[in-house]
């Protein structure tokens, strides 16, 4: 006979937050704040679960590009039940108003490398997918927070794609099609993700370049500013969620 499996709690009931960053400096200086409890290790990553303060923590390096991204999100959802998702790291800037080191909040966010018609068509029929309201608010109260008053914050849209953006010209083309404000790898497979199983999500991205001819000699000089940057604001958020219990 099959044996009998205990049906697990869902996600709403186990309140459990999970963070992804794409590279090694996006989680490490989180990491450093969390108390790690154990590992777990599945599709050749390692998921972190941890505490900080009274929250659950499930936190990840998913690895560079959308389909990484996009499994790793569906990792955390399946296996570790999360309730809600918060992807922090960085992206190039895309309007001329937005500085090295700013910070997005992200309240919209798609796919620059596939038609609009093609996501209107296509399964789940959205043209972009959008930032939970509660998680916006949290971001911007985090940025608000005295402390954090280095570089300025921007909400706005992001939108994701296969190329590292280090050209003026195709900086223009994404522009004409999209009023955003920076550009990712990684964003949109996430909220994708995220929208499709009903888990809240929100991306905060702080600028590591301006997606011109300079941006791979500007990554290096400044990624770690603004990783750091980014990392600070998620603690904020989490202090907030942890004092109001926003979960």
């Amino acid at each position: 006979m099959f044996g009998i499996t205990k049906k697990r709690k869902s996600f709403r009931e186990e309140k459990i937050i999970g963070i992804i960053g794409t590279i090694n400096s996006e989680i490490n200086k989180i990491k450093n704040f969390l108390n790690i409890i154990s590992e777990e290790k599945h599709i050749g990553l390692k998921f972190y679960i941890a505490k900080y303060k009274n929250l659950d923590i499930v936190l990840v390096e998913a690895g560079i590009g959308k389909v990484n991204v996009a499994s790793c999100t569906q990792i955390l959802i399946d296996k570790f039940n999360i309730c809600q998702l918060i992807n922090t790291g960085v992206a190039g800037a895309l309007k001329d108003n937005i500085n090295i080191c700013d910070i997005i909040i992200v309240d919209e966010v798609t796919y620059h490398d596939v038609r609009k018609a093609r996501m209107q068509n296509s399964f789940p029929y959205k043209e972009s997918f959008i930032s939970d309201r509660k998680l916006l608010e949290i971001a911007v109260e985090g940025c608000d927070d005295k402390n954090f008053k280095i570089y300025d914050y921007h909400i706005g849209k992001c939108v994701t794609g296969e190329a590292f953006i280090s050209d003026n010209e195709f900086k223009e083309i994404i522009l004409a099609d999209h009023d955003s404000k920076c550009v990712d790898m990684e964003g949109a497979a996430i909220a994708h993700v995220c929208d499709i199983n009903n888990v809240p999500f929100i991306a905060i991205k702080s600028i590591s370049d301006k997606a011109d001819e300079n941006a791979n000699k500007t990554y290096e000089k400044f990624e770690n500013i603004a990783t750091n940057n980014s990392s600070k604001l998620l603690l904020n958020m989490l202090n907030i969620i942890n004092e109001y219990n926003y979960i």
